[in-house]
């Protein structure tokens, strides 16, 4: 099953509620996940912060629209930070200028209360993911 994105039912990264069964459940899922289901989890995760940042944008709370982007560009960070120059050089210099890409035009979403500019980088997330996806299933 393929997970949801933004806290849908079924969704991998549900949105937090509080409740102690519903965190318990997250962490149990996040330290049993192999490396292939971090980064597609990770993905999730992007994806539902850019989510929530747009819904702040669009509600004018621009608190939740720059804490929505923050964690947005802090996991796409670490996805950076994680790849493997040594195995695959030339897809991770790749994957290293298309991260650094997202980083900046979320900075400038951010700056300029940009919607489209968040939309777009969803939908380059949301390609990525499904690359992955596609790619790890084989």
């Amino acid at each position: 099953m393929d997970p949801g994105i933004d806290g849908a039912p079924g969704s991998a990264i549900a949105a937090a509620d509080g409740s102690p069964a519903l965190r318990s459940y997250q962490e149990s899922q996040i330290l049993t996940a192999s490396r292939e289901q971090l980064l597609l989890l990770t993905y999730d995760g992007v994806l539902r912060f850019l989510a929530r940042a747009r819904r702040g944008l669009e509600r004018r709370d621009y608190h939740e629209k720059h804490i929505g982007l923050s964690r947005a560009q802090a996991l796409i960070i670490e996805l950076r930070r994680t790849l493997d120059f040594t195995t695959a050089p030339e897809l991770a210099e790749n994957l290293a200028r298309i991260y650094g890409f997202l980083v900046e035009e979320l900075a400038r979403a951010d700056a300029n209360d940009d919607g489209e500019r968040i939309g777009r980088v969803m939908e380059l997330v949301a390609e990525l993911r499904s690359t992955w996806a596609e790619a790890l299933a084989r």
